[in-house]
């Protein structure tokens, strides 16, 4: 690999100037790719509530990296079939056999936060209370710091909005012409509104930060970050606030009990369906079978696309691999470096117990 450093004076603050407002702490320079010329396309971001007198986090995000060192493949050249399940209303979707040519989920606008919540309806207003009361009387009057969101989500590990393709100018140095044509993508929790109660640091939407090296020597890297379109994130989106429970923080104590029981009287109202998936898709990434995929194990793989033209990010659907895959598996997949296989695996309660698969 040719030796290079591109480097930029420029923190996340320059990238997010939304967030930049909120810090509670100056934020020191860091080695990156990035220049001011990306701060012109981030938006504020409106849908944090204020809850018991706080304010809202500051700026910046932490999320687990892959890098993909070999050009993506485009999805046209696609000739398996699969099972991807459309997520782009609050029903229930019907699966359909399509080819890689799925176009993605929705089209509707990229905006993410609503900046005005929608009017909820009378059994979603009813839950929304009892949420609130949950909030106020049963949840304690501080949550240790290690589980409250106002201090878990704030610093560098705070939200960030996402960001459509942004050319980056190379400041120094010259990115190695063995990358060119590749894209460098992390993955990792991102909630899109305040969560209610105590909060894991492995709980939140799913965001792909995607780098996209030039293939053209004079071209620049563009970055683009998009939450991976889950059916959790579409209904929080659309009720512009928290509504499905978080799995690692959303049933502990008295209060996670009682949660419990407002969710199912969302299922129960048909407010939301958890046959449609509970998941984030915010643990890892893989490649296999010619195809990106964001990973969760508390849900089935969603199929995402880097376009290789413009870096921006999509998301495909919820793949089921031809129905074959009814349950999450192993958001971390193990490839033979010699053969080329996949291996993966999951467990559940119910026959089979143990599934094995490879690629």
């Amino acid at each position: 690999m040719e030796g290079a450093l591109v480097t930029s004076n420029f923190s996340m603050s320059d990238l997010y100037p939304a967030k930049a407002n909120a810090a509670h702490a100056p934020r020191s320079r860091r080695l990156s790719y990035i220049s001011p010329a990306a701060s012109s396309a981030a938006a504020p971001n409106p849908s944090y509530r204020r809850r018991k007198g706080t304010s809202p986090p500051p700026p910046s995000a932490a999320a687990t990296a892959t890098v993909l060192t070999s050009p993506p493949k485009p999805v046209e050249q696609q000739e398996t079939e699969e099972h991807l399940v459309d997520t782009s209303t609050n029903n229930v979707s019907a699966t359909r056999v399509t080819t890689a040519r799925t176009s993605r989920p929705s089209d509707a606008p990229r905006s993410s936060r609503p900046r005005r919540r929608p009017t909820a309806s009378l059994q979603a207003a009813f839950c929304n209370a009892l949420e609130e009361a949950i909030n106020t009387f049963v949840d304690p009057p501080v949550l240790r710091p290690s589980v409250d969101p106002r201090h878990v989500l704030s610093a560098n590990f705070a939200p960030v909005d996402e960001l459509p393709p942004t050319p980056c100018p190379v400041v120094r140095g010259v990115i190695p012409r063995c990358l060119a044509g590749g894209a460098y993508i992390r993955n990792g929790p991102n909630p899109q509104h305040l969560p209610r109660g105590p909060h894991h640091l492995f709980d939140g939407d799913g965001m792909l930060h995607s780098l996209l090296l030039p293939t053209a020597p004079d071209s620049d890297p563009v970055l683009c970050s998009r939450y991976v379109q889950t059916y959790k994130y579409i209904v929080e989106r659309n009720a512009g606030e928290p509504v499905l429970p978080n799995v690692f923080s959303g049933f502990h104590g008295l209060a996670g009990m009682a949660r419990g029981a407002v969710t199912a009287a969302r299922v129960l109202t048909g407010q939301m369906n958890p046959m449609e998936g509970v998941g984030l898709a915010n643990t890892s990434l893989a490649v296999f079978g010619g195809r990106l995929y964001a990973l969760g194990e508390s849900d089935l793989p969603y199929a995402v696309r880097v376009d290789p033209a413009t870096g921006e990010v999509t998301t495909l659907g919820r793949c089921d691999f031809g129905g074959r895959l009814s349950m999450g598996m192993t958001a971390h997949p193990k490839k033979d470096p010699i053969t080329g296989e996949l291996f993966a695996f999951r467990y559940g309660p119910m026959p089979p117990f143990v599934t094995y698969f490879r690629s």
